[in-house]
């Protein structure tokens, strides 16, 4: 990478708001946090790329992509360095009629400003990102970081769904993040004692990327600057379990703590109906939260 290239990646960014849903633990809401962000964000006015890091294609599958066209490209071509970011990329969309063989693309309508990165759940090579990664032939570690530098201003957030390991995927997504970046790693925590802990887990590893010569002389910085609390217990959800570990998390992360997303039977919904729940549940007590959660992340109304 020349020093041009450098100073382009760095200068792309900072016109660039980066979240990565991060956290070493299973069904924490992290493809529902990030889908329902996507769709408000959208809806906003703000120009908004998800990337899609899990190879269990969630994210992907609720922004409209359960099955991929003939010849469209995903995220493993990228890894494999078979094609740029921005070959990838795609519009989001929501399923809104059957699908006709001969024209599937008009089930589909678009979801406003939102793009993504998928990920093909049906590619033999989505459970290798490792693998790939670490082969020279394939793309360096810094391949998304030099990816979004190429997308000059196209884009007023991006939105990294990260999977539940802090393998080398995950890591590439950090990466991304440094001094210069208005960006953040932000773990979508449930209230449940086992999450809680992956918490401390993550700062640590946060810690071990930022003390690394190889990354520091870079400046790169990943942080956690906040917390996002889902599954919060409510009047009709919650065991005295759940109510004593958010007490924790409000003693420990009360400063930095988004407003709460509590339970609803709405969320699991989205993986059934392939659609990001302000669309198919807009007057829901979950996208009513995740409204005052973008607010509070700095994304004001500006459609």
């Amino acid at each position: 990478m020349t020093s041009t290239s450098v100073a382009t990646a760095t200068r792309v960014l900072e016109k660039t708001r980066v979240i990565v849903f991060a956290l070493k633990a299973g069904g924490t809401a992290k493809t529902s946090s990030c889908t329902s962000l996507a769709a408000i964000l959208g809806g906003r006015g703000y120009r908004t790329l998800v990337i899609d890091l899990d190879p269990q294609c969630n994210t992907s599958h609720v922004l409209g992509y359960s099955s991929f066209g003939e010849n469209q490209l995903g995220i493993t071509d990228v890894m494999k360095a078979d094609a740029s970011l921005s070959d990838v990329v795609v519009e989001a969309r929501y399923q809104v009629d059957d699908i006709d063989p001969e024209n599937p693309a008009a089930a589909f309508e678009p979801i406003p400003n939102v793009f993504v990165v998928p990920g093909n759940i049906d590619d033999l090579d989505i459970d290798e990102a490792e693998r790939i990664l670490n082969d020279s032939r394939s793309a360096d570690a810094y391949w998304l970081r030099e990816g979004l530098a190429e997308m000059d201003g196209q884009w007023d957030v991006v939105l990294i769904d990260c999977p539940a390991t802090y393998g080398r995927s995950t890591v590439t997504a950090f990466i991304a993040l440094d001094k210069d970046v208005d960006g953040e790693v932000l773990p979508p925590v449930l209230c449940t004692f086992k999450e809680a802990g992956a918490l401390v887990r993550l700062e640590k590893k946060l810690k071990e990327i930022r003390d690394l010569r190889k990354y520091a002389i870079k400046g790169i910085a990943p942080e956690m600057k906040r917390v996002l609390a889902c599954c919060a217990p409510n009047s009709s959800f919650g065991l005295a379990e759940h109510r004593q570990t958010l007490q924790e998390i409000q003693d420990e992360y009360g400063d930095i703590l988004l407003p709460l997303v509590h339970w609803s039977g709405e969320m699991p919904k989205i993986y059934r109906q392939d659609c990001p729940v302000p669309i198919l549940a807009p007057n829901s007590m979950p996208t009513q939260e995740y409204k005052k959660v973008a607010t509070a992340l700095g994304f004001p109304d500006r459609s």
